[in-house]
């Protein structure tokens, strides 16, 4: 199965889990890290024990941001360096972690990755005035 870790300043990951959960039921092999008051090393040792887990089932991980360039992004990025099997995307909302859920077990990790991608963007929806005439 593969994993996600939602790693954000402040409890908003905590709040996609939990909104996750209320929609799906279910919230198996989400992880969700928040950063306030970490030190550098407690962010890399929280998120290396989801990425080095016993799971023999792990087939991945995925570790979504808050911000790109702050320092949950900085971290994840020298773990995703150096581990095969870790992606990192930023800018983590409520249809990215729905489409995390709903499509990891068919999709490999990369695809699931342009999926994540994809779907994040496409829930970042404006609403126009003219639409409504």
């Amino acid at each position: 199965m593969k994993h996600a870790v939602v790693i954000t300043h402040g409890p908003i990951g905590e709040a996609l889990i939990e909104a996750t959960q209320n929609i799906l039921g279910k919230d198996e092999g989400l992880h969700g890290i928040t950063v306030t008051g970490m030190s550098l090393t407690e962010i890399q040792d929280r998120l290396l024990s989801v990425v080095h887990s016993p799971d023999e089932k792990n087939e991945g991980v995925i570790i979504m941001v808050c911000l790109k360039g702050g320092s949950c992004w900085n971290v994840a990025a020298g773990i995703a360096l150096r581990e095969s099997n870790v992606r990192l995307i930023s800018g983590v909302n409520l249809p990215m972690l729905l489409s995390f859920m709903t499509k990891r077990g068919n999709l490999t990790l990369d695809n699931l990755l342009n999926e994540l991608e994809r779907d994040g963007i496409r829930g970042i929806i404006k609403f126009d005035q003219i639409e409504k005439k």
